[in-house]
């Protein structure tokens, strides 16, 4: 049969705690029009990490995520457009000390903080589906300087003369930095789900539904 042929060529696993060792995909018709086995590979990561029953739920999925990332985007840039910007000086934005790192002032960190947990995530999904190393430790790398640098101010506060608003400000950046985490994660799934549509839509290949499900 092609699709233990494909199973066989590909060395599929599923994920761990799945009761089910079949993988999704499956070759419908004989064909030399096929992905490459990375694309495949990647192909069936995604499809056992998300777990859509079938090509309509997966549509579902990639327009449900690529909405709320949208909304936890303009929330985002909203939250800090106020705090930072608009009310600074309510805040104590403007009191905050100057970073250990470079010297950088309140307004830089509020915009490295998001970066570096973007980049981070963007990193930390290509080091889990391609089963790669190194953007795994870049990706760690990155989250310890983004915890770092909105932890400071409450090191400040302990360590120096900085008043309690050092609290707020610490806060606001942790609160930066886990909103661009689900808005990166919202978007990079949704990113993946569309594509492996595509790839089977493009090429002769399909999903098996997943077992249990109605």
């Amino acid at each position: 049969m092609v699709g233990v042929e494909l199973t066989e060529s590909l060395g599929l696993m599923t994920l761990e705690g799945s009761d089910d060792d079949t993988p999704r995909l499956s070759v419908t018709e004989d064909s030399a029009n096929l992905p490459s086995s990375d694309a495949l590979e990647l192909a069936e990561a995604v499809l056992q990490r998300l777990e859509p029953a079938d090509r309509h739920e997966m549509g579902r999925m990639v327009y449900h995520n690529a909405v709320y990332s949208g909304i936890l985007l303009m929330g985002t840039t909203l939250f800090w457009w106020l705090t930072v910007q608009v009310f600074a000086d309510e805040l104590g934005g403007t009191k905050a000390p100057a970073s250990l790192i470079l010297g950088w002032n309140y307004v830089t960190v509020s915009g490295m903080v998001p970066l570096l947990v973007f980049l981070s995530t963007v990193l930390m999904m290509l080091s889990r589906e391609r089963s790669q190393p190194w953007p795994g430790i870049a990706s760690g790398a990155m989250l310890i300087l983004a915890t770092f640098l909105a932890l400071e101010p409450i090191g400040h506060l302990t360590f120096g003369d900085s008043g309690g608003e050092m609290l707020m400000l610490s806060a606001r950046l942790f609160v930066l930095g886990v909103m661009v985490f689900y808005c990166a994660t919202m978007f990079l799934d949704a990113l993946l789900l569309s594509w492996v549509r595509n790839l089977l839509i493009t090429f002769p290949l399909d999903i098996a539904p997943l077992s249990g499900r109605d």
